[in-house]
């Protein structure tokens, strides 16, 4: 296809990062815990709306289900109080698992809410590197999820809740590759640019409350050969364009848009596949590898 000319302003900024987060979060009582304020907490739970275990199912769907290796920090209005460990259902790809472990709380009562989240306060979209499963990837880094749970009863130290704890996902997952003409584009790296602003790339819990951070997602592809998997979160209640400036594998840079209806944008948890989308040759000159330099398009 014939390349056509776009005049772009172009910066480039520092690469972004994904946050290295402390997962020792302080202890609620200051100090030595208080052992009339700690709790054991026990509870069932389902993940068929979020799990950071992945699985591609006939190309259309994600099976979504729990490993063992997960764990699930719990805040009580927006003050983090323990972690619980996920014990898998019995099964080859389980999508019901059981949540035990310990929490500190000073003055829990029955009918307090309890907020589950998956696997820290901040959740984190940069960084992202294509890859659905694998070091980096989605499955690894960058599927969140939320619950909470209403303390039902509470005897002795053991609690118990009203209700299983049903995780919902804190993004849609995307599929994107790109063609030029009838060329498949090999994709070494992406910025997607929302029109309406709204997409997040933080999003940080406190207070019962969460406070995003709104921006550009690119994306270094681990593979530049692979179709593209990106876990994106967008606060936007309208039709949404996504403009994407792409670096193919020989260094020229495209452009290439996508719509968004809201439909897709009025709640998270959906698998969305946007195959073939159509990338035309900017006039820009070919970008030189910078390390620790990403394409940034304003």
């Amino acid at each position: 296809m014939k390349a056509r000319c776009y005049f772009l302003s172009l910066v480039l900024l520092a690469a972004c990062q994904p946050v290295e987060l402390d997962d020792d979060y302080p202890n609620t009582s200051g100090g030595k815990a208080d052992t009339d304020s700690v709790f054991t907490l026990t509870l069932r739970a389902t993940k068929a709306a979020d799990t950071k275990a992945l699985d591609l199912v006939n190309g259309t769907r994600l099976n979504q289900y729990w490993k063992n290796t997960e764990k699930v920090k719990v805040f009580r209005a927006g003050t983090y109080v323990g972690t619980l460990n996920v014990q898998p259902a019995a099964g080859e790809k389980p999508t019901y698992a059981t949540l035990s472990g310990s929490v500190e709380v000073q003055g829990l009562a029955e009918n307090d809410v309890l907020t589950l989240l998956i696997p820290r306060q901040e959740f984190d979209y940069t960084g992202q590197n294509g890859a659905l499963t694998g070091t980096g990837s989605i499955e690894d880094s960058y599927d969140y999820g939320m619950a909470t749970v209403t303390v039902n009863s509470i005897a002795g130290h053991t609690v118990t809740t009203t209700a299983d704890a049903r995780f919902q996902s804190q993004q849609s997952i995307y599929r994107f590759d790109f063609k030029d003409g009838d060329v498949q584009l090999q994709t070494k790296a992406f910025t997607i640019v929302a029109a309406n602003k709204k997409l997040v790339q933080r999003l940080h819990y406190q207070g019962s409350s969460w406070t995003p951070v709104y921006g550009t997602i690119h994306v270094e592809k681990a593979d530049p050969s692979a179709i593209s998997f990106v876990s994106l979160r967008n606060d936007s209640n309208a039709d949404d364009n996504y403009s994407f400036f792409i670096l193919d594998s020989s260094r020229k840079l495209y452009l290439a848009t996508k719509q968004i209806p809201a439909s897709v944008l009025d709640g998270q948890g959906k698998f969305l596949s946007a195959q073939n989308i159509n990338a035309v040759e900017t006039c820009f000159p070919a970008i030189t590898d910078s390390p620790g330099a990403n394409p940034v398009i304003y």
